[in-house]
């Protein structure tokens, strides 16, 4: 008897998504350190949300980073500093970077999605969507409120 694996069953070549997953990474690391940059622009209410942001995208790293080695890959180390893509002087221009970040993510994720083993694809997919979340609540500027003088 012959077996033949199911018409769902998508093979992965591991050189590609060893590539991806070390993309996720260096990506992860990037937001780590721009979300801590951030911190020093945001108000005490909005710390929270930079807070928050460090912490999520320090946990998606290390989730690559541990599948990576269980590959038995070594993952990609952050580097010391980054170089940003504008400048970043006010609480709008942070709040634009944060959507900055959010959406390279999102296509990092899209690309992994494409090849990634079927029992993954599910948890790769939301990391996607949830990062398309925190982009359009990034991409929206703090306003004012009447009254205030901020």
């Amino acid at each position: 008897m012959t077996t033949t694996p199911s018409p769902s069953f998508i093979p992965v070549d591991n050189t590609e998504l060893i590539e991806k997953l070390q993309l996720v990474v260096e990506g992860e690391n990037a937001a780590v350190w721009a979300f801590g940059f951030l911190s020093s622009f945001f108000d005490d209410a909005d710390e929270t949300i930079a807070i928050s942001g460090y912490n999520l995208h320090r946990d998606n790293r290390d989730k690559a980073r541990l599948r990576l080695r269980n590959l038995g890959i070594t993952p990609a180390r952050p580097m010391e500093n980054y170089q940003l893509p504008f400048e970043v002087s006010s609480l709008p221009t942070a709040y634009q970077l944060a959507a900055f970040v959010e959406n390279r993510l999102i296509g990092i994720y899209i690309q992994l999605f494409a090849i990634e083993y079927k029992e993954n694809r599910l948890e790769t997919l939301q990391l996607a969507l949830d990062g398309s979340i925190r982009y359009l609540e990034f991409k929206e500027k703090p306003k004012a409120l009447p009254g205030n003088i901020n």
